[in-house]
C-alpha cells in the first residue's frame, strides 16, 4: 500500500503549522538564553513548557486515547515530529520532552493493574522511562545477544545481567529489562519485565556520548522484582519490543528530515547575506549545488517516510519500508547539516547554533534503531531471500 497524496489534509495542515509556531515562539526564545555548551533546557523551563504545551492541547499526541494522549497514528506522528524538531535540543527528544513523555509501548500491553502503577502516571506526570535490550555482546541481533538472565524464584524475578545503551536510566522512575527466561536461546526466550529505579541490586552509570543526550550501562545483580512486574507471558518480550520497530524507525527518520530542513533554510538565510569577494554566496555555483542536492534528497527522504507510515496506519507490511526510510532519511540528514555546516564555515561550528548539536545527534541516529548497515540487509534480504542467507 503506497501513500497516493501530496496534499495533507487541512486539519493536519493547521496542527503541524501551529506546533511549528509553538516551536519558534515559545521553544527557541527560551533556548537562545541557554548556552551551547549546555546538554538541554533547564528543567524549570522543560515544566514550564509542558505546562503550556498540555494547554495547547499538544502532550502525548501518539499515546492511545485510552491512557490520556492524542491517539495520532504513525503518519500524523512522522509529519508533526519533523516541527517538533527544529530547534537545538530537538534530537532524539522532540522539544527537550516538551511535548510529553509516552512510556515505552510495551506496557500498552500491560496488566490493568501495570498500566495503572506506570502507564497513566507516565502520561499525566512525565515520568521518565527506559528500555534496557541491548548489550556489550551486541545490539543489533538482540534474540541472540542477550545474556541477561530473569529467574523465577516463587512469587518473583530474581534478574542478573548487563546492559547498554538504555537511555534515560539515569532520571527514570521505572524501565523495561528485557532478560532470558529460557535458557535455551533465541527469540522465544526473552521476556520483558518492569523494574523500578529504586530496586536493589540494579546499579546505573551514565555513558557520554557525542550527542547532548547521554546514554546509560545498567549492571543487575541479583536484582529481585515481583513475578507481577512480567508484561504479557514469559518469551514473548521479543514480540513486545518489535510492536514499536517501525514506529520508532520512522520517528528517527522523521526527526532527520526536520532538523535537514531547518538546517537548509538557516544555509539559505546564510548564503543570502554573506558576501565574499564582493558577492553573495547565494551566487557561487558550489553553494546553489549543494543547497539544491539538499532540497531533492529531503524531498526524497519525506516521501520515503510518508509512504511507510502511511503502509503501516492501513495494515499493510511496512517493516522494509521502515528500514528503506530510517536509511535513506537519517543518512540524507547527516550529509544535509554536514554540507550546510560547510558553507557557514567557522559559524556552522560554533555550539551556539544548532548544527553542531544536530550534527552530533545525526551521527548517533544513523546507529540506534538499527546502524544503516543493518537496514541495508535488511532491504537486501527481501529482494534475494533465502539467497542472502546462504540457503537455496
Amino acid at each position: 500500500m503506497t501513500f497516493q497524496g501530496f496534499d495533507l489534509p487541512d486539519d493536519l495542515k493547521m496542527l503541524s503549522d501551529t506546533i511549528a509556531e509553538f516551536v519558534r515562539e515559545e521553544i527557541l526564545p527560551v533556548e537562545v538564553k541557554v548556552p551551547g555548551h549546555e546538554r538541554g533546557l533547564p528543567a524549570a523551563e522543560v515544566e514550564r513548557l509542558q505546562q503550556k504545551a498540555r494547554d495547547a492541547g499538544f502532550w502525548c499526541l501518539e499515546a492511545p486515547e485510552r491512557f490520556g494522549g492524542g491517539g495520532l497514528g504513525v503518519f500524523e506522528g512522522v509529519v508533526l515530529t519533523e516541527q517538533m524538531v527544529k530547534h537545538r535540543y530537538g534530537m532524539p527528544r522532540p522539544g527537550g520532552g516538551v511535548f510529553g513523555i509516552e512510556p515505552p509501548v510495551a506496557l500498552y500491553r500491560g496488566t490493568p493493574q501495570q498500566i495503572e502503577r506506570y502507564v497513566l502516571p507516565t502520561i499525566e506526570n512525565a515520568w521518565s522511562a527506559f528500555s534496557a535490550i541491548s548489550e556489550p555482546t551486541g545490539g543489533s541481533d538482540p534474540a541472540r545477544a542477550i545474556r541477561t538472565t530473569a529467574t523465577l524464584d516463587g512469587d518473583r524475578y530474581r534478574i542478573n545481567g548487563h546492559k547498554m545503551w538504555a537511555s534515560g536510566a539515569d532520571h527514570a522512575r521505572y524501565g523495561i529489562v528485557y532478560a532470558r527466561t529460557d535458557r535455551a536461546g533465541g527469540r522465544g526466550g526473552i521476556s520483558a519485565i518492569v523494574v523500578d529505579a529504586d530496586t536493589p541490586g540494579m546499579l546505573v552509570e551514565p555513558v557520554p556520548v557525542i550527542r547532548d543526550h547521554w546514554t546509560t550501562e545498567l549492571t543487575l545483580t541479583d536484582c529481585v522484582v515481583p513475578a507481577d512486574n512480567l508484561i504479557g507471558e514469559e518469551g514473548a518480550g521479543f514480540g513486545l519490543a518489535q510492536e514499536w520497530m517501525v514506529r520508532a524507525r520512522l520517528r528517527y527518520a522523521a526527526q532527520a528530515i526536520g532538523v535537514a530542513e531547518e538546517a537548509v533554510r538557516i544555509g539559505l538565510d546564510w548564503a543570502r547575506s554573506r558576501e565574499t569577494f564582493g558577492a553573495t554566496l547565494a551566487t557561487r555555483q558550489a553553494v546553489q549545488f549543494a543547497l539544491a542536492d539538499a532540497r531533492v534528497q529531503i524531498t526524497a527522504a519525506r516521501h520515503l517516510t510518508w509512504d511507510a507510515a502511511w503502509t503501516a496506519d492501513h495494515g499493510g507490511d511496512a517493516r522494509t519500508k521502515a528500514s528503506i526510510a530510517k536509511l535513506h532519511a537519517t543518512e540524507t540528514g547527516f550529509a544535509v547539516v554536514d554540507a550546510v555546516m560547510q558553507i557557514l564555515g567557522g559559524m556552522g561550528m560554533a555550539s551556539e547554533m544548532p548544527l553542531e548539536h544536530w550534527f552530533r545527534a545525526l551521527r548517533v541516529a544513523r546507529v540506534v534503531e538499527g546502524p544503516s548497515e543493518i537496514h541495508r540487509f535488511v532491504i537486501a534480504r527481501e529482494m534475494l531471500g533465502k539467497a542472502a542467507l546462504g540457503r537455496a
